[in-house]
């Protein structure tokens, strides 16, 4: 134990002069006399006392000397050491993926994680605490909070996310914010490879806390499923990563209703694994496949699909304009040429872009028909007016330079013209009709260029049910109806998730399954998927590197203070001397 305070020890002064005051204070006697002749010499004062002796049988005495003696103790502001770190900035950086909710014991990673950091902060009461958590874009929570019921709060709070970690741009992210000053990071995850620092980091002490022992996990890989003449064929891949023979059972269920449609027992050899093959299932919009197993990881036992508009891949016509085939590619699209034969053999599974319109009357999906094989294009001058078309909200054609057009189609609604002559077009199918050659114009010129012909995609996917297939957390514009009323999400149980006032900013859910998607009143279906990395759960030992704030050479000591503990004493203390002094006056 120390003393914080120790110059206030001139306060002694005051117990000191108490103990004198006792010492050399007169004493008197209480005589009963006979004559007041000997009252003089009765009264007089008596010789002072031994000094030891005014301090007998005393009890006020002893009171006020403890209790002066107590304040004195807590002026000098008592303390016991403790350990604790030289900079006091402690950063939590909290893996809030998928993988986290696998069981360890009897609690998941990310519960444990939080028992770990509620420790750390009662521990370091008093110092600065950051929060991140992870994922494409880690995210704040907390940044040098010194309230320690403000973090214990913003600690309860976290939960999962389901988005993949993507750790390395977490580390990036607290390199920023603690390279300056120097933290104690503290990262809560189930595997961490060291590769993943910097040797130069001397300002940093990082803490890794990983998953320490294996879990038993069967994942089910991979699921899909396709429309056949004969009905729906699904297949499931499942993976077994422990090292023992496992059984179970695979369910596949109505992804709109849940009524179950089939099932199949399985039997899966250690680290290996296997496929199920489903067949002459309903002709049903989306499904939900789920497994009945033993293991400590139930997120990645269940699968989600929205069959219908999930097609990536397109076939440019290899007369079009080159231009045309890198808009796609500039948009994320698998892109191929293709020659008539070869895109008619595709039609009903790929996007088809071309200028043969026999492809309007052909297939089951419509097209984007960039100019017309069959007829002459003819001089055109002005400006090009545009409609309020969701096709045209992301990408506006205004200042697009036009030289000439093709005659357009009787019968197919205007998106777009130029003097009175149609430009853009759209089918009774949904077909969308450019009507001029990508080399008569400006257009490759404009940003808006690969922007039509993604929201030309996004257009043509959007006559099926389906609004595509998404990650936890995942930002993807969504091409809309134009409502006032914006997108809306809910469960299958209707229960409302979210709402967006423009498609543009739209971020799908965190929690895997399938969702709707409600559109100025059109109801589509998305599915929320588990990305591969988050089917996979690794462990490995926990580990410690740097020398910054937190390593053993920057350790200092701390102090716990203790003086307000003698605080009640000293009230109890003054209580009992009032009492006292009620009880028996002051003494003569």
């Amino acid at each position: 134990m120390g003393f914080d305070q120790v110059s206030n020890l001139w306060t002694a002064i005051f117990p000191l002069a108490v103990l004198l005051y006792y010492f050399f204070r007169k004493k008197y006697v209480t005589t009963t006399i006979s004559s007041t002749l000997f009252w003089e010499r009765s009264m007089r004062e008596t010789k002072v006392s031994p000094y030891l002796k005014n301090l007998q049988r005393n009890a006020l005495f002893y009171l006020q000397m403890a209790a002066l003696l107590l304040l004195l103790f807590i002026l000098l502001r008592p303390f016991l050491p403790k350990d604790t770190v030289a900079d006091g900035h402690t950063v939590f950086v909290v893996d809030t993926s998928a993988s986290t909710a696998a069981v360890d014991g009897d609690r998941s990673l990310l519960e444990k994680s939080k028992a770990k950091m509620r420790a750390i902060v009662e521990k370091r009461k008093g110092e600065s605490f950051s929060i991140v958590t992870t994922g494409k874009e880690p995210y704040l929570l907390l940044r040098e909070e010194t309230d320690e019921r403000n973090v214990l709060e913003a600690i309860n709070g976290i939960g999962l996310t389901y988005a993949h970690e993507h750790l390395g741009r977490s580390l990036d992210f607290v390199r920023s914010i603690a390279s300056q000053s120097g933290a104690d990071v503290h990262i809560f995850t189930d595997f961490l490879d060291r590769s993943l620092f910097m040797e130069s980091e001397s300002s940093i002490t990082w803490t890794i806390h990983n998953r320490e022992n294996p879990i038993d996990n069967i994942a089910i890989a991979k699921f899909g499923a396709i429309h056949t003449p004969d009905g729906t064929e699904a297949i499931v891949k499942l993976s077994n990563q422990r090292g023992f023979k496992q059984t179970g059972k695979v369910i596949v269920n109505d992804g709109l209703t849940g009524a179950r449609l089939a099932e199949q027992d399985f039997s899966i050899e250690e680290e290996a694994d296997t496929l199920l093959s489903f067949k002459e299932l309903p002709m049903l919009p989306a499904f939900h496949v789920h497994m009945e197993v033993e293991d400590d990881y139930a997120v990645d036992n269940d699968a989600f699909i929205v069959i219908g508009g999930e097609s990536s891949e397109v076939i440019v016509d290899n007369q079009l304009h080159e231009l045309v085939k890198k808009a796609f590619e500039a948009i994320g699209l698998t892109v191929s040429s293709g020659s008539i034969n070869e895109m008619t053999s595709a039609k009903d599974h790929s996007m088809i872009v071309t200028n043969e319109t026999s492809f309007l009357e052909e297939g089951s999906e419509p097209i984007l028909l960039i100019g017309r094989n069959d007829s002459t294009t003819e001089p055109v001058s002005g400006v090009v007016e545009s409609s309020n078309d969701a096709l045209l909200s992301i990408a506006p054609i205004d200042d697009v330079y036009v030289s000439a057009l093709y005659p357009p189609f009787e019968g197919f609604s205007t998106l777009a013209a130029i003097d009175g002559k149609p430009f853009i077009q759209r089918s009774p199918r949904g077909d969308i009709i450019i009507l001029t050659d990508i080399g008569l114009t400006d257009w490759p010129l404009h940003p808006s260029f690969p922007l039509f012909f993604w929201s030309s995609m996004e257009m043509l996917r959007s006559g099926s049910d389906s609004a595509g297939t998404f990650t936890p957390n995942e930002r993807r514009a969504l091409l809309t109806g134009g409502g006032s009323e914006g997108i809306e999400i809910f469960t299958m149980d209707d229960k409302y998730v979210a709402s967006y006032p423009a498609g543009g900013n739209f971020v799908a859910p965190a929690k895997p399954g399938i969702y709707k998607l409600m559109d100025s009143g059109t109801e589509r279906y998305l599915s929320v998927q588990l990305e591969e990395g988050e089917k996979l759960v690794a462990f490995g030992p926990s580990y410690k590197l740097g020398t910054g704030p937190a390593g053993d050479a920057e350790i200092e000591e701390g102090k716990q203070m203790i003086g307000w503990l003698f605080l009640l004493p000293v009230l109890l203390l003054l209580v009992i001397e009032w009492e006292v002094q009620r009880r028996r006056g002051y003494p003569n």
